[in-house]
């Protein structure tokens, strides 16, 4: 069982609001999340953050968006002070939301290299940190492993962007006239 946090720490927490901009080092990057030793903070591992609020791109592991010793800067987006005597921190609130450019792109059409392939379907990527998902139900019967390979060049239709969740649902449908005079936003990816 995890002790109470100790007086000083709660006072200190007190001192924080959800919003505020806090400073600390990188102490701890665990699979569930990244432990900061916070600035003026009496005790160590006084911030956490989870792994959703690390970075707008899709990581596999905490590692890939922060290093042991790193400083940081973060927003507090809550306090946890009668259990584990913490401040919950995002470095993304710090940052421009990009799945926000993507909002209103439903129904565009855009080119974008797929970037990995799984059993429900094959992922594109957009533009930089930014992929949707074509689901396996347009592809070949054969699944996603026989339609593309990583790396391939798609034209995709942008069907739904739930920018909450970080999610983009492609189609391959409406995609066929492509360069027929058809409306094709120019894409935002680097890609041709």
């Amino acid at each position: 069982m995890h002790p109470l946090p100790s007086k000083a720490l709660t006072e200190f927490l007190m001192t924080l609001h959800p919003g505020d901009v806090v400073a600390g080092v990188v102490a701890g990057i665990e699979n569930f999340g990244v432990f900061v030793d916070l600035d003026d903070a009496p005790e160590a591992s006084a911030g956490f953050i989870p792994p959703p609020e690390l970075s707008w791109s899709w990581i596999s592991s905490c590692h890939e968006a922060v290093s042991l010793g790193q400083r940081m800067t973060a927003e507090v987006l809550a306090l946890e002070t009668e259990v584990r005597g913490q401040a919950v921190l995002s470095l993304v609130a710090l940052q421009p939301n990009p799945w926000s450019l993507w909002a209103d792109r439903a129904g565009s059409v855009v080119r974008g290299r797929v970037t990995k392939l799984v059993p429900f379907g094959i992922f594109v990527g957009l533009d930089d940190g930014i992929a949707g998902l074509v689901h396996c139900s347009e592809l070949l019967p054969a699944g996603p492993e026989q339609a593309v390979r990583i790396g391939d060049e798609m034209i995709v239709r942008i069907a739904e962007v739930d920018v909450p969740m970080r999610r983009i649902r492609l189609s391959l449908v409406g995609t066929d006239d492509v360069g027929a005079g058809s409306r094709t936003d120019a894409p935002l990816s680097r890609w041709p």
